[in-house]
């Protein structure tokens, strides 16, 4: 999972454990609850990534809290005593997840087993999901196959004339995933599409039932869609096209014209017009604040984030949205560069710690894609450099809206966010001299 036989040190990669991926696919089902058959320590882990998106995780987020003999004697005493007390509260989750951390997956306990003996009277599904099992990605392709075998009709009539499509690998725990989602679909639907279902983007249980429905499925991010993608494809025979994430105007008429060459729609066109008309507007705006400023100039940006989402955001950052001396890629996840072709250098996390710890210790006049480790550690060596944060852990700003960064309005939030972050950096060179 990482190199040089390290644990990961957090401010060369952020990723979390298998255990938290398959708990963000889950409590993306509306009503879906977790059981942790884990530490205390696991849980928590895990809550704490859960509720950067939900604040409300911990009334569905439960754990079984065995002690250290459950390691010898297994946990089924734990994992019966809290799923009566569960349905003692009288709680009713649309489906309920019961995952076993690293160590007690260990044990070998029959998970199912335990779980069928208390006949509960909701859809469970269970998994061994620790992070030996992998990182964040991992977890969340594990949850999402599960779900989908033992839930998916087998027979699903494909309705050709509504031109339904599932959106894969979308995750509302990524950050400002819920808007990025919205506008995904908005887009889509403006163009014709029908939007079938979004697994463990807000789609419900009786959604998830309907996947064979849909003619195309569309993988956003490749580290979580794609395996399921296949998976669909085997068992449902429908295609799939790995689109990645439009970041920018032209990333957003690019993406769509790529799924309309496969799946055409109806009202691509209308769409393409928006964004016209958005840039139009854009580029008048612009030009007031260079005027007023010059063109938004970086000696270097580095984007750090998930691996689809760095590589498409830095096509869009270069290509549209700044101009700058070197584009530094770092990925989290290990994904098919077929999004970014401007780019001096892409990085792998992990892999490459030794290379990115060394570019993040030379840096000046630097804009910074990122999280708050990447930036911690910039402010730790006393680079001067300037942040947007586009991932988590998100400690540098505060996001209460939601609005996207993705798509057509996704564009001017961007822009906006590079600008201010600009005219900030030139007012600070202002002042030191």
């Amino acid at each position: 999972m990482y190199s040089n036989n390290q644990c990961g040190n957090i401010c060369h990669r952020v990723d979390t454990c298998a255990l938290s991926g398959a708990a963000t696919f889950v409590a993306g089902i509306p009503g879906a609850e977790v059981l942790v058959n884990g530490p205390l320590w696991c849980y928590f882990y895990a809550l704490r990534n859960l509720e950067h998106a939900k604040y409300d995780m911990g009334e569905r987020f439960h754990d079984c809290q065995p002690d250290n003999n459950a390691i010898v004697y297994g946990t089924e005493k734990f994992l019966t005593a809290t799923l009566q007390r569960l349905l003692d509260s009288g709680r009713k989750p649309s489906l309920l997840l019961v995952e076993s951390s690293c160590s007690l997956s260990l044990i070998g306990d029959d998970l199912a087993g335990i779980v069928r003996k208390m006949d509960l009277p909701y859809p469970f599904v269970t998994m061994d999901c620790g992070g030996l099992v992998g990182g964040f990605a991992e977890g969340y392709t594990k949850a999402a196959l599960a779900v989908i075998d033992k839930f998916a009709k087998e027979q699903e009539q494909v309705e050709p004339e509504q031109k339904g499509v599932n959106l894969l690998g979308l995750n509302d725990f990524y950050y400002n995933g819920v808007a990025d989602r919205k506008e995904l679909c908005c887009l889509l639907e403006k163009a014709g599409y029908k939007i079938n279902a979004v697994p463990g983007g807000g789609s419900s249980l009786e959604e998830l039932q309907q996947l064979g429905k849909a003619q195309l499925n569309i993988v956003c991010n490749e580290e979580l869609g794609l395996k399921i993608a296949q998976h669909l494809e085997k068992r449902f025979g429908t295609p799939y096209l790995v689109a990645g994430l439009p970041y920018g105007l032209q990333g957003t008429q690019k993406w769509l014209r790529k799924i309309n060459e496969v799946l055409p729609c109806s009202h691509l066109q209308v769409v393409l017009d928006e964004c016209e008309q958005q840039a139009e507007r854009l580029n008048a705006l612009g030009n007031d604040y260079r005027g007023l400023w010059g063109s938004i100039w970086f000696d270097k940006v580095v984007i750090a984030a998930n691996g689809t989402q760095a590589l498409c955001m830095g096509q869009a950052v270069r290509n549209e949205w700044a101009d700058m001396g070197e584009l530094i890629v770092i990925c989290q996840h290990d994904v098919q560069n077929t999004y970014c072709h401007m780019a001096d250098e892409v990085l792998l996390a992990g892999r490459d710690a030794i290379k990115i710890e060394g570019i993040l210790q030379n840096v000046e006049d630097v804009l910074l894609l990122g999280s708050s480790s990447e930036a911690s550690t910039l402010r730790r060596r006393g680079a001067r450099f300037t942040s947007c944060t586009i991932a988590y852990p998100a400690a540098e700003e505060v996001l209460l809206t939601e609005t996207p960064f993705v798509g057509i309005r996704g564009a001017a939030h961007m822009l906006q966010k590079l600008w201010n972050v600009y005219i900030r950096s030139v007012l600070d060179k202002q002042v030191s001299k």
